[in-house]
């Protein structure tokens, strides 16, 4: 799907357009789930070699800045929630013409926050390359929010898994591992792609093709701020998760024993009276036979014994 945005009266808003030869100057070409037909439109009208959208639509590629002689390939991973505790991540391309911002990813990626005026930045498509880091800047918002996500759901997992017997639990805190673990990988890979663009700043033959102003530069500095910090923080949340399944599968092995020691506990009381009575069923000559206090005896014999096994059970911690 193809959709293009440009931003009146300080918000981003949908254009209509006839042709994709005649988009305006300084709009944002949305490209989700993108077909061929649409791609070899977009390479032909906007001079984007083909190559470019090979590595975009790469569901397995790296992050990573690719040049052109005129166009900009920067991909970046970002987060995605499936629901039940499952993260994972996905590839976002966005290229830079001289002209135009072309971003291509998957349909459950969020691109842009969808309020404007709760964001730091107001966004303006016509400016490029500020335009462009602040996408970059709010793909570390999500992970930031993703990550203190997981570390609310660990804490509620936690609450559970205390009491807990099963496997249920310790298999929610692996899929957050897991989402941690490829959150690590993906922030890892997005700090060198925002290292990269850095480098281009300084170097006096890449700057015709990002071209930034004091402000650009204020941005940048706050998506490489971002990025560490979420890079920094999914690390040690990981570690905290990893230590904590550990800790835990111990927990639910403690809990398990425990419920064994009760019933063995239980198991001794109740196979008191079934031995003093089988002694009394025999068929020979026993105490109190043929008497009517004889079952009253008998009884009363095995309660006092069963209590003093109990109290004696108790005191050795098996209740």
């Amino acid at each position: 799907m193809l959709t293009v945005y440009k931003t009146l009266q300080e918000k981003l808003q949908e254009v209509s357009f006839d042709t994709l030869d005649s988009l305006e100057k300084g709009v944002w070409v949305k490209l989700t789930n993108p077909t061929t037909e649409e791609i070899q439109q977009m390479s032909a009208s906007a001079n984007i070699p083909d190559y470019f959208f090979r590595f975009a639509i790469d569901e397995d590629d790296c992050p990573r800045i690719i040049l052109a002689k005129n166009c900009i390939l920067a991909i970046i991973h970002v987060p995605i929630f499936y629901g039940t505790d499952r993260y994972e991540t996905s590839p976002l391309s966005i290229i830079l013409t001289p002209e135009l911002t072309v971003t291509i990813s998957d349909d459950l990626i969020q691109i842009l926050p969808d309020n404007n005026a709760s964001n730091r930045f107001s966004f303006d498509t016509a400016k490029r390359t500020q335009f462009f880091f602040q996408i970059l800047y709010h793909a570390d918002t999500v992970f930031l929010k993703s990550i203190r996500h997981i570390r609310k759901r660990t804490d509620e997992i936690e609450l559970h898994l205390r009491k807990s017997t099963n496997n249920q639990e310790v298999f929610q805190l692996l899929d957050l591992e897991k989402g941690l673990t490829y959150f690590t990988a993906a922030l890892r890979g997005n700090v060198i792609v925002a290292e990269t663009i850095l480098r281009m700043r300084s170097d006096p033959q890449m700057r015709y093709l990002l071209q930034m102003h004091e402000e650009d530069e204020d941005v940048l500095e706050s998506v490489i701020i971002e990025n560490k910090r979420a890079l920094e923080l999914a690390q040690t949340y990981s570690e905290i998760l990893s230590n904590m399944m550990d800790a835990f599968s111990s927990v639910i092995n403690n809990n398990l024993n425990h419920i064994m020691k009760f019933l063995a506990s239980v198991t001794i009381l109740l196979a008191i009276p079934t031995m003093l009575s089988s002694f009394w069923s025999m068929s020979l000559v026993v105490p109190w036979q043929g008497t009517a206090a004889g079952f009253w005896i008998v009884l009363l014999l095995a309660l006092i014994t069963s209590g003093a096994v109990g109290l004696l059970l108790r005191k050795k911690g098996m209740f």
